[in-house]
């Protein structure tokens, strides 16, 4: 009978592991998500800055100054870090679940700014200060998903 309770319990923790990968390397986690911060934010604030130049937007056009492009690229990529962390505690394979995450959440994005582009046309607002908006989604999107998916993840040996 105990031998029993011993094998049920067994199983029972084999059963809530299925799926998982033995273990996180948190610390490994945590820097490669602080580097998908930084550079994403470094990136956007660069795009944006050559496409204010390009396209010459006008300063009233805040949403592509530096002052609002840095602290939603941190907001962003870093919730997309949390998203990541929590995938990989919890799916089997959390890199493509996080590409396929990270995909809708992408497309989501861009309906703020095509909202803006709605209520704001009137006002000026281009449909090329908008695509230079949406491009910045994706400039994040794409170096949070290569790093976190190609440096962020190395399950523990078992």
């Amino acid at each position: 009978m105990a031998t029993e309770r011993v094998e049920i319990r067994k199983a029972h923790l084999d059963v809530r592991r299925a799926g998982r990968w033995p273990g996180v390397r948190w610390g490994r986690l945590l820097v490669v998500g602080v580097g998908a911060v930084v550079a994403s934010t470094i990136a956007n604030v660069l795009v944006a800055q050559a496409l204010v130049s390009l396209l010459q937007v006008p300063a009233t056009f805040r949403s592509l100054q530096t002052a609002s492009v840095a602290p939603l690229t941190v907001i962003g990529v870093a919730g997309a870090v949390i998203v990541f962390a929590v995938l990989a505690r919890l799916r089997p394979d959390p890199v493509r679940a996080f590409t396929a995450v990270a995909t809708i959440a992408l497309v989501i994005s861009w309906v703020p700014d095509l909202l803006l582009y709605a209520s704001e046309r009137s006002y000026g607002t281009t449909l090329a200060e908008i695509l230079g908006l949406m491009s910045l989604h994706v400039v994040a999107a794409g170096i949070a998903v290569f790093l976190l998916g190609r440096y962020g993840f190395r399950p523990r040996e078992a």
